[in-house]
């Protein structure tokens, strides 16, 4: 498409600058400038399809995988934490600001999530560009059960791993 708008751009500019007669039958008035006016704008559409595809194709694989290993290290900082609720993870929401940055389009998933028999230790895979970033949740110790059953305030320790290669 980029080559497309190019080549028309180039088509109205060389209309426009040798001979505006031939591209209008009347070239009186405003509208004889209207092949430069076009040749201006399709150029701009150019470079600018150009820069997209070429200049700012957006994070690389390897910075993905650097901000996921910079997430799971944040997450196994610190103090126990409290889950979220939401349907895409519980720890979604500690990882989603180390991998995304304003204007990308990096997609964070739930691949998968297994809780365990007692439900005091659960596990979660999120996928980015192919690589998995694994969290490993267990309940702090001293922690009560819930009081209700769909309200978990209680702490949790957490183990992150991440792995260059697609979630199981």
């Amino acid at each position: 498409m980029v080559v497309f708008i190019g080549l028309f751009a180039l088509a109205c500019f060389t209309l426009a600058v040798v001979n505006p007669r031939m591209t209008w039958a009347r070239p009186r008035g405003p509208e004889a400038r209207e092949p430069m006016g076009m040749a201006v704008a399709s150029a701009w559409w150019t470079a600018d399809g150009l820069r997209l595809a070429t200049v700012d194709p957006g994070p690389d694989h390897d910075d993905i995988v650097e901000r996921m290993e910079a997430a799971a290290e944040e997450l196994t900082s610190g103090e126990p934490r409290q889950k979220y609720p939401a349907s895409d993870g519980a720890w979604a929401e500690y990882i989603v600001d180390e991998i995304r940055r304003p204007g990308e389009d990096v997609e964070l998933r739930l691949a998968s999530a297994s809780a365990s028999a007692s439900a005091s230790a659960n596990t979660e895979r999120y996928e980015a560009d192919g690589a998995c970033l694994t969290v490993v949740v267990s309940v702090a110790p001293g922690e009560p059960e819930p009081k209700y059953a769909h309200i978990d305030d209680r702490h949790y320790n957490l183990e992150a791993d991440v792995k260059d290669l697609p979630c199981p």
